[in-house]
């Protein structure tokens, strides 16, 4: 068989973009290698009202971390976007300074790709009772204002700002609209697709020129990594040497309800504050939507969107794998949530919550989480170009959230996209 001109590594969302994109001129010869299953996930896996991401589940894969907290990622086409939240809100615009790229090119990518992922806002007739009282409570004490105050360029709606941001899903018919079904669903017009694991990227004086998996190797053109920032972690740190990577820290606060609730998708509202925390109103249990997963109790969380922990993926050598640590938030960090958790101890205990929590149950974690949103591990502009070049490395190109450069107020599956949209445009051209 030929060799491919180029081989996208990971079929998740940034990887079906770009791979679709390339693979629209003909005369270029494409492979998508994706380590998962090739064909589409069932309707019982993209149900809004599950997280199908507990032991055994056929669509993730487990990163063991040095400190214990494991993270589960998408595996097989369409990635995360197959089992995640289905969350696909923007960042606020003043979080793209970093970025490469004007304003108004990066509105105009979102523009394009929010209707190619089916996002809409929940509307008011979908949200469950938890999303509802807070939305009442925080809607009477936090109006909606862009960053910058008064005098600030008012942001169009599709723009977050600090207050109540009603979230964007990625959904149809109250299943998640994955990336594979955005992008890869054209039979005359997708690249090749190939299952296999990559192990480790072939280099020669400076220059990558292949990907060895576990079915042999392959030879190409030019390797563009989209194995989500992990993944591609794990098959850059053996060329780079150790890699800083950056977590969304998150503190939950937990309550029994007094009354059922309606199953709902799990994130339906989530409100920003000016200090840069996402306080994220869960609609019920985890244990509601992850299979095997003892009951908690019905949570919020209160994550800190732009003073993320510092972590590294390190090579251990002899082809012996990497280490991901997450890292762990600072003092300054941990008293940015104990305040925001206290306020929401405060918004439990009051009148729009006093029919919905049983007296008594509301508890904080003594230990915060993370968000599994990993990211900065080569970013744009200090170590890949806005083509997604690797500075130093011919031949490889990286598209994932492993190139986002700074924090975002939001979660990163929209900008990831973005991002790769952008970065696809500018190989095509």
């Amino acid at each position: 068989m030929t060799a491919p001109d180029v081989v996208v590594i990971g079929a998740g969302s940034a990887g079906c973009l770009v791979a679709a994109h390339l693979a629209h001129d003909r005369t270029r010869r494409v492979l998508l290698l994706e380590r998962g299953a090739l064909t589409a996930a069932d309707r019982p896996t993209t149900a809004l009202t599950t997280l199908p991401i507990h032991p055994g589940a056929g669509r993730v894969l487990r990163h063991p971390e040095s400190r214990g907290r494991d993270v589960v990622r998408g595996s097989g086409i369409g990635g995360s976007s197959v089992v995640n939240g289905g969350y696909f809100l923007r960042g606020h615009r003043d979080d793209y300074a970093p970025w490469p790229w004007r304003l108004g090119e990066i509105s105009a990518a979102f523009d394009r790709l929010e209707p190619r992922m089916r996002a809409t806002p929940f509307a008011d007739d979908e949200l469950g009772e938890t999303a509802t009282a807070f939305e009442a409570y925080w809607g009477a004490r936090l109006p909606r204002s862009p960053i910058g105050g008064a005098g600030a360029e008012p942001e169009a709606g599709s723009w977050p700002m600090v207050g109540l941001n009603r979230v964007r899903s990625n959904r149809a018919d109250g299943h998640r609209w994955t990336a594979a079904d955005a992008f890869l669903g054209s039979p005359t017009r997708r690249p090749r697709l190939e299952r296999g694991v990559a192990r480790a990227l072939t280099a020669t004086a400076g220059r990558v020129t292949g990907v060895l998996t576990d079915g042999g190797r392959i030879d190409c053109g030019e390797v563009i990594l989209a194995a989500g920032t992990l993944g591609s972690g794990a098959l850059l740190a053996p060329l780079l040497g150790p890699l800083v990577t950056q977590e969304h820290p998150e503190l939950l606060v937990r309550f029994s309800p007094s009354v059922p609730l309606r199953r709902s998708p799990l994130l339906q509202t989530v409100l920003h504050t000016v200090e840069g925390l996402e306080i994220r109103c869960y609609s019920d249990d985890f244990a509601n939507y992850i299979e095997g997963l003892p009951a908690g109790g019905v949570a919020i969380g209160i994550a800190d969107m732009t003073r993320p922990t510092t972590g590294a993926i390190r090579p251990l050598g002899a082809g012996a794998g990497v280490e991901l640590d997450l890292g762990d938030p600072d003092g300054t960090s941990r008293a940015r949530m104990a305040d925001g958790a206290a306020q929401v101890v405060e918004m439990l205990e009051s009148a729009e919550f006093a029919h919905l929590v049983r007296p008594g149950t509301v508890t904080v974690d003594a230990v915060p989480g993370m968000s599994s949103h990993a990211w900065g591990t080569v970013p744009l502009g200090s170590r890949t170009a806005a083509d997604g070049s690797v500075h130093g490395i011919a031949g490889l190109r990286v598209v994932d959230g492993s190139v986002l450069p700074g924090p975002l107020r939001s979660g990163p599956h929209a900008s990831v996209l973005m991002t790769a949209g952008l970065i696809a445009e500018r190989l095509s051209s």
